[in-house]
């Protein structure tokens, strides 16, 4: 059952036949989003762009990360390059991601740095349902690591003692569903939902605004 997103991907490009004049689909955009999940909550700038005409689709986004706990905060920063091509009234991408993020946490008894990274390939489905709307599906398999340190009074004493830092890795397969909304020509509204391990953050949902160029 772990191939069957790959294999509804795959159903639903062969389903369509190749298109002539191409999807109309527009990747050139700029959109300021929110997203939550079990762990974190994050405000972010996102843009991507087509390379011309080549079919290849660069991303890229800054984010300020917080929790529901006092003290903690943290940047992310991520970086993508996808190739798609036209597939019925639709396009299939096929991509690598890349997302760093560098965290800390402070409070009265303890403090504690950290840093994560993932790197994922990925394949997604997009097509204009109507005039105004859209919808993704996407599967992606993402590799998470992350190592942390810090210190805190571990034994009572009053005193601050070394955390020993800690570095983990751990393979995650995420399904993404995504809908957008076209206000206008140049602006949308975008929602998305994330289906991934509790391990890594449980599942993520997302709504960006944006405006397309």
């Amino acid at each position: 059952m772990k191939h069957t997103p790959i294999l509804l991907l795959t159903l639903v490009a062969a389903s369509a036949s190749a298109a002539v004049g191409g999807s109309g689909l527009n990747y050139d955009r700029l959109g300021l989003g929110y997203s939550t999940d079990d762990s974190r909550n994050t405000v972010a700038l996102a843009g991507s762009a087509q390379l011309g005409d080549s079919g290849f689709i660069a991303s890229g986004s800054y984010g300020d990360v917080s929790a529901d706990f006092k003290g903690f905060s943290g940047t992310e920063v991520t970086y993508g390059l996808a190739y798609k091509f036209s597939v019925g009234s639709g396009d299939l991408s096929i991509g690598y991601s890349y997302a760093q993020g560098q965290y800390s946490y402070v409070d009265e008894s303890a403090a504690a740095v950290g840093a994560g990274e993932e790197k994922g390939f990925g394949i997604e489905y997009r097509q204009a349902i109507s005039s105004n709307i859209e919808f993704s599906l996407g599967y992606q398999r993402v590799k998470s690591s992350g190592i942390g340190i810090g210190v805190a009074d571990t034994d009572g004493d009053g005193d601050l003692d070394t955390v020993a830092g800690v570095d983990e890795s751990l393979n995650n397969s995420v399904i993404n569903v995504g809908v957008r909304y076209n206000v206008s020509q140049n602006f949308d509204i975008s929602l998305n939902y994330a289906f991934k391990k509790d391990e890594v953050g449980g599942n993520k949902f997302g709504i960006s605004a944006g405006y397309s160029f």
